[in-house]
C-alpha cells in the first residue's frame, strides 16, 4: 500500500518493526506479496553480497523446482523494483542483479533504521564523555521502534530479532544505570520499568529500580518491587532472590522502621496509618526472614551434595 506523508528527501527503510519504505511524501507500509517483503529483508540483512539466486530460491521456496523457483524469485525482483518506482525512486544504484546473482547495495545517503541504531550503539559504547554518551544512548532507543522485520518468521529473521532485542535491553540498562549516576532516578524508575515490561525475570532491575525509589523516598514502592520480583523469581524459575537483593530490601524495611518511629515522636500520629504500616513492615520482616532461612538451607545442602 503506499501513501503520502511528510516529505523524506532521502530514501528512508525501516526495518525495527514492520518493513517500510519511504521517500520523499510517498510511504510503502505494506508489500505485494509475503516473499517480497522476506527478500528486501534478506538483502537488507547482508548487503553488498552477491547472493546466488539458487540459495535465494532455497530461502524463499524451498519445495519448487529450479525453474519454478527462478521464475518467482524473477516475479519478486520484479515487484520489488516496481515497489520503488511507486516511491519515485530510481533503484539502478540500489538493487542489482544477474543470471545468477543478486545484491542489495545501499549508497551512504540511504537510511536504514537498524543500521543506524548500531552505529549509536557503538558510539556510545566508546564513548567518554557522560553526557554524549547518553545522547548517543537515546538516539538508538529512540530508533527501536519495535523487533526486527515484524511478522518474518524465517530462522535467520529470527536470529537477528533476538541479537538486536538483546542489544536494546542492554542498551536500557546502560541508560538506566546512567540515570542513576546522575541523580535522575525518576528517569531511571521510568527506564527500569520498560526494561521489566520485555523481560520480567531481570533481577539486577528489580534491584536497581529499589533502590531508585529508595532515592525518592517511595520506601512502600520499594518493598513492593521486592515482593514482585521474589514471586515472580519463585513462579518462573523456582529461586530466591540473591543476598544482595535481600539485604538491599532489609537496609530499605530498617530505613522506613526509623522513619515511621521518627514521624510517631514529632507528631500526632494517625494511630490507624500507623498501626497499618507497622503491620506491614512486620509481614515483609517475616517474609524476609523466611527467605533467608531458605536461602542458608538451599545453600547448605548444595555444598552437601557438592
Amino acid at each position: 500500500m503506499i501513501h503520502k506523508v511528510r516529505v523524506v528527501t532521502h530514501l528512508q527503510i525501516r526495518a525495527l518493526g514492520k518493513l517500510q519504505l519511504q521517500h520523499d511524501e510517498w510511504v510503502v507500509s505494506s508489500f505485494p506479496t509475503h516473499h517480497v517483503e522476506e527478500l528486501l529483508a534478506y538483502l537488507l540483512l547482508f548487503p553488498r553480497a552477491k547472493h546466488s539466486r539458487l540459495k535465494l530460491i532455497d530461502l524463499l521456496w524451498p519445495d519448487c523446482s529450479e525453474e519454478q523457483g527462478r521464475g518467482r524469485l524473477n516475479t519478486a525482483v520484479w515487484r520489488l523494483r516496481k515497489l520503488f518506482d511507486d516511491l519515485h525512486y530510481t533503484c539502478d544504484d540500489l538493487l542489482f542483479t544477474s543470471r545468477d546473482w543478486i545484491s542489495l547495495t545501499p549508497p551512504p545517503q540511504v537510511q536504514i533504521d537498524f543500521v543506524t541504531f548500531e552505529s549509536c550503539e557503538r558510539q556510545a559504547r566508546i564513548e567518554t564523555d557522560p553526557v554524549r554518551q547518553e545522547v548517543w544512548l537515546a538516539r538508538a532507543a529512540a530508533l527501536y521502534q519495535g523487533e526486527f522485520c515484524e511478522g518474518i518468521y524465517a530462522d535467520w529473521c529470527l536470529l537477528e530479532r533476538e541479537r538486536l532485542a538483546r542489544l536494546h535491553l542492554r542498551l536500557l540498562g546502560e541508560r538506566m544505570f546512567s540515570a542513576m549516576q546522575r541523580g535522575a532516578y525518576d528517569t531511571a524508575v521510568e527506564l527500569g520499568q520498560h526494561i521489566l515490561q520485555i523481560d520480567p525475570l531481570r533481577e539486577e532491575v528489580h534491584r536497581a529500580l529499589m533502590h531508585s525509589y529508595r532515592q525518592l523516598g517511595l520506601f512502600a514502592q520499594a518493598m513492593r518491587q521486592f515482593h514482585l520480583c521474589t514471586d515472580l523469581l519463585q513462579a518462573e524459575l523456582r529461586i530466591m532472590p540473591l543476598p544482595e537483593t535481600i539485604a538491599l530490601f532489609s537496609q530499605i524495611a530498617a530505613e522506613q522502621s526509623a522513619g515511621l518511629r521518627q514521624k510517631r515522636a514529632s507528631t500526632a500520629p494517625n494511630a490507624a496509618e500507623l498501626q497499618a504500616a507497622v503491620a506491614e513492615l512486620q509481614i515483609a520482616s517475616d517474609r524476609v526472614n523466611n527467605l533467608l532461612v531458605k536461602f542458608n538451607f538451599y545453600s547448605t545442602t548444595k555444598g552437601e551434595n557438592l
